[in-house]
């Protein structure tokens, strides 16, 4: 996105989740799986219904978007709350 600061570029990215459809069950599932498969899936939750969100600095390289390291694997980020390089 691009305009001049304090144009609400940041508070549109974050809220436009909001305005998405519901996930699918088949997205849910392919979501949690993800989850799962990284570890971060907490035991209490069965399935994940909310998009997940990621916020990455703006100087991110791509193959530390995509979990990067010597066996890549998705990963969270310290800032945000769970693997959302791109939904919540």
């Amino acid at each position: 996105m691009l305009g001049s600061p304090g144009s609400g570029k940041t508070m549109m990215a974050r809220r436009i989740s909001s305005i998405l459809p519901d996930l699918s069950f088949e997205e849910a599932l392919e979501i949690t799986k993800i989850h799962s498969i990284a570890g971060i899936l907490s035991k209490d939750t069965s399935i994940i219904t909310k998009r997940p969100y990621r916020a990455p600095h703006h100087t991110v390289s791509a193959s530390s978007l995509v979990g990067g390291g010597r066996i890549p694997k998705p990963r969270r980020n310290k800032s945000s709350t769970l693997w959302s390089t791109i939904f919540r």
